[in-house]
Order: C-alpha cells, then structure tokens, then sequence
C-alpha cells in the first residue's frame, strides 16, 4: 500500500501542471484552488475503503479477548527494542523524505529562473519553464520512489531486513552526494533526483511489513503507527533547517544544492548506526 504514495504524488504533480501550468498557467493568483478542488477525487476511494474493507479475523479475535493497548506498554521491557528499531527507522526515513521533498520543486523553479535569466527569456516564457522544469524535479522524485518502493520487499526477502535498511541508507547517501555534489546541467541535475528519489521515497516501501513484524497483534496499530507518525514530529526541523541556512547562504539554487549535500550525512551515519539499532525479523515468527 506505501508504493501508492509516490504514484499518489506523481499523479497530483501532473494534475498541477496540467492546472496550474498550462489550463490557468495566465491566473496563478486562482489556479490553485482548482488544484485543490481536484483533491477531492480521493475522497471516493476512501469512502469505497470505509464501506468494503473489513478488519482481519485475526485482529478482531485478538481485540475481542484483550484489553485495549496503550502507546506506554511500548516502552515496557518487552516492546522497548522493537519500539527503538521502528522509531529509528521512520525518523531518519520521513526527516529525509520531507527534508528532499519540500525543497525539490523549490530546487527546479529555481535553476529554471536562473536559466531563463541568463537566456533573456521573456516573462512568460520563464514562466512556463520554471513550471515544466518543477514538474521535471518532482516526476523524476516520485517515479524513483515508487520503483524504490517496489524493491523493497524483494531486498527484504533477498538480504535481510536489517541489511535492506542499509542499503536504503548507503543508496541514499550515494544519490544525494552524486547528484548536489559535483558540478552537473541544470537537467542532468534535475533528473538525477530519480535516484535520490529511488532511495530516500522508495524505503518507505519496507515499513507496511517491517513495522507491523515488530509489534504482537494487539500492539500492532499503535506500535507501527506511534513509530511512523512520531517521525513526523522530528522531520519537521528538515525543511526548516535546510530552509534557513539556505536563506542565510542568499537563497541561490547553489546555496540550496549545498545544504543538500550535506543532509546525505543523515542516512550516512544512519548506515553505521543500524546495526546496533534495528531488529531483524526475517524468519521470525510474529509475536502474538
């Protein structure tokens, strides 16, 4: 189910461009609340979700005999590594994702207005190319994430879980070096982000299995959710870190671009950490 989140996003990517860029690309002061108004579409697959999936047989026989779970029997002594292992790997996994992806379509618009004014491009023509190229920065993102995101599964099988993680972390550092690290084309630059997307998005792909393997069946929702959802809260210093001290290095697509280098720093020492950190849960029964 984590590999719709990247379609999901690609999918919105086009349906802005196609809104925004080309249908109302002449009012941008409204453009995007058609945008938004496109985002209802989704709320008829939520209701066909509300009305026709059921809960498993499993879950509900465990939660008809059990008392309901707290998020504090996570920290007891038998759930605090499990918890640790979970909340270690969301942490670094969404503060990567939000810190790339808030800063992407910033990264395209950018180099494209700085292009269009070396060119002496007219207005308009500088705008629709800081569109296409900010279409071109988040499609190579997201397309790299959703295969990343299909992979995942088979290098947990192939490899282990523990080194799935890793390698995610090791891939990621790679992409992220290689593509702010030396001096590229704005496109070639742009797409490049396939891989970083590949790694930093596509391990998402491993928490709708490894997460729910940490946790016996009557934790299993507050444990995988608390570990997810908890990164969120410390993902929230990546965007603004990176957008202040690009701010204060002038705001220049260069200034960005370096502060992007070095975040592959967070994955890299996420790499050496894991396996003092992780759990590894292939060919372990799940606790009950």
């Amino acid at each position: 189910m984590q590999t719709g989140s990247p379609l999901g996003v690609v999918l919105a990517g086009a349906v802005n461009y196609q809104i925004a860029g080309v249908w109302l690309a002449a009012d941008p002061r409204d453009s995007w609340r058609y945008v938004f108004l496109a985002g209802l579409l989704p709320v008829l697959v939520a209701l066909g979700v509300r009305l026709f999936l059921r809960e498993s047989a499993h879950w509900t026989a465990s939660d008809a005999r059990t008392r309901p779970s707290t998020p504090r029997e996570l920290f007891g002594p038998r759930m605090r590594a499990a918890t640790l292992s979970g909340v270690f790997a969301a942490v670094i996994a969404v503060l990567a994702w939000w810190a790339c992806n808030a800063f992407i379509p910033l990264l395209g618009r950018t180099l494209a207005t700085e292009d269009a004014a070396s060119a002496g491009l007219l207005p308009a023509a500088a705008r629709q190319l800081a569109a296409s190229w900010q279409a071109h920065a988040s499609n190579a993102f997201n397309l790299g994430g959703l295969l990343g995101a299909f992979a995942a599964a088979p290098l947990a099988k192939r490899l282990g879980r523990r080194p799935m993680f890793i390698a995610y972390f090791l891939f990621s550092a790679l992409a992220l070096f290689a593509t702010f690290g030396p001096v590229l084309a704005p496109q070639t630059r742009l797409s490049m982000l396939f891989f970083v997307g590949a790694g930093v998005y596509g391990i998402f792909g491993a928490f709708t299995f490894y997460l729910p393997e940490l946790f016996p069946a009557r934790l299993r929702a507050t444990g995988a959710g608390f570990c997810y959802n908890i990164g969120r809260v410390f993902a929230a210093s990546g965007p603004f870190v990176i957008g202040l001290v690009t701010a204060a290095a002038g705001g220049s697509s260069g200034a960005l671009m370096r502060v992007m280098c070095w975040l592959a720093l967070v994955p890299l020492g996420a790499a050496l950490l894991a396996r003092f950190v992780l759990l590894e849960t292939r060919g372990r029964t799940l606790p009950v």
